[in-house]
Formats: C-alpha cells, sequence, structure tokens
C-alpha cells in the first residue's frame, strides 16, 4: 500500500492550524535563497531541486525545531516532517507533513536526532522523491553523523534520488565539505527572511497531512539507522 492512501487532503483554516507560510518557516524555506534551490549547473543550463525536506518540533509548530536529542530523552517532543514541492520555476506547488511521536521511535527503537527523522521522511515518500532531486534541511549536524548519513544515502540511493544536506545556521567545520558521490553538506547563514522565497511560497495552493507512518517503513528506518539490530538483514534484505 502507498503512502498516498495514509493522505488525507483537505484545506484547513488558519484558526485552526499554522498557515501555509508559518508551515514553510518551520520547514526553514525562508531561511533559504533562491540559490540554495539551484542543484547544479552545468553547459546544459541550471537544474533545480524537485523537493525540499525538512523536520520542526511538534511543541513549537511555527520555528525550527532540533531533533537532536536521544529516543530515551524524556523531553524530546516528536517531530513533524514537511516536504515541499518545487516546480520547474522553483516555486512552492504543496506541502505534505506527518507527525512523528515520541512514542513510535521508542516502540521501534529509531534514533531521534535530525537526519534519522530525515532518513524517514525519505522512507515515508519514496514514491514522490524517486528518480529527483532532493535538498535535505537540518538545523546541524552532529560529530557522530556518520552512520545517519550513510543510512540517509542508503535510503536515496534506493530510490534512484540525488540529494544534498543543507544546515541552516553556522557549520562546525568547512574542510568537512564533501560526503559520497550523490551527498554534500552545505550552509546558509542568511538571518532573515528571502522576499524571494516568500514569492515562491505564496504561490502554494495545497497542503496535506498522513495521518499514520506504514509499518514497512518504520521497520525499514531501523534497519538502516541501527544495523547492529539485525546485521544480516541489513545487508541481504532489500528496502521494501
Amino acid at each position: 500500500m502507498t503512502s498516498v492512501a495514509y493522505a488525507k487532503r483537505a484545506s484547513v483554516s488558519c484558526a485552526m492550524s499554522p498557515s501555509i507560510m508559518d508551515v514553510a518557516s518551520s520547514a526553514g524555506l525562508l531561511s533559504l535563497n533562491p540559490s540554495d534551490l539551484v542543484f547544479e549547473t552545468s553547459q546544459f543550463g541550471i537544474a533545480y531541486y524537485d523537493y525540499v525536506l525538512s523536520t520542526v518540533e511538534l511543541d513549537d509548530p511555527v520555528e525550527s525545531g532540533d531533533c537532536s536529542q536521544s529516543p530515551s530523552s524524556s523531553s524530546f517532543p516528536g517531530c513533524q516532517l514537511i516536504l515541499a514541492k518545487l516546480d520547474s520555476t522553483t516555486n512552492v506547488e504543496w506541502f505534505e507533513t506527518v507527525r512523528v511521536t515520541p512514542e513510535v521511535l521508542t516502540k521501534h527503537g529509531i534514533p531521534s536526532n535530525e537526519l534519522a527523522m530525515i532518513t524517514m521522511g525519505v522512507l515515508i515518500w519514496r514514491e514522490k522523491i524517486g528518480k529527483s532531486k532532493l535538498l535535505c534541511l537540518v538545523k546541524d549536524l552532529s560529530d557522530d553523523s556518520s552512520v545517519a548519513l550513510e543510512a540517509l544515502k542508503r535510503a536515496t540511493n534506493k530510490f534512484k534520488c540525488l540529494h544534498h544536506v543543507l544546515t541552516l545556521g553556522s557549520r562546525r567545520n568547512s574542510g568537512a565539505s564533501s560526503c559520497c558521490s550523490n551527498s554534500s553538506y552545505r550552509s546558509s547563514i542568511s538571518s532573515t527572511s528571502s522576499e524571494g522565497m516568500k514569492l515562491r511560497i505564496m504561490m502554494c495552493q495545497s497542503r496535506s497531512e498522513i495521518n499514520e507512518i506504514p509499518s514497512y517503513v518504520l521497520r525499514d528506518t531501523k534497519m538502516l539507522l541501527v544495523p547492529s539490530s539485525n546485521p544480516l538483514l541489513c545487508l541481504c534484505f532489500p528496502l521494501t
């Protein structure tokens, strides 16, 4: 069963939930410059990202959150994953969100850092982002991000998705700016909202929410992020 079967599309009034601009702000889109949406430039022209994926803490849906604590921490409130679809001119077409509660992470033994949540998002939206260009937004990268980065690489490679990880805020070390063949770190330190991004977000016409995370996504997420839980399965069993 695809993730579309779990999506409930409906217009939501501003009185009941944040506006589209609030969602965009929490997703980190207002911290971007239009140039951040460029995937690569070549003699053939400019290629832009197709999607932007980010996380925000559940206890504050307006501001960007930090999902960097461990599942055992009672202060971890859970995260909301946000996927934004960009059109060919980098205007936002739609947003889709899903809530990830701390109870779900604890039950399935899934780490709660930002890269882990991004990996889960790749698995949730696998059918939409397959064979596309994806920009992953995180607040920062921890010193022990190697396992999470490898998990993200495996997930995106599985679905032929080219991606970059962009840190919003200061970078620890510009020397650690390259990763695997289709993954790299970038940094954006813009502290003001981009008017160009606001205009792009205002073009968004729809917003939807996934009500439930499929069980196979939770299983595959743990397999990638905690390979020691079942090394043989991790090595030999392909992602669903």
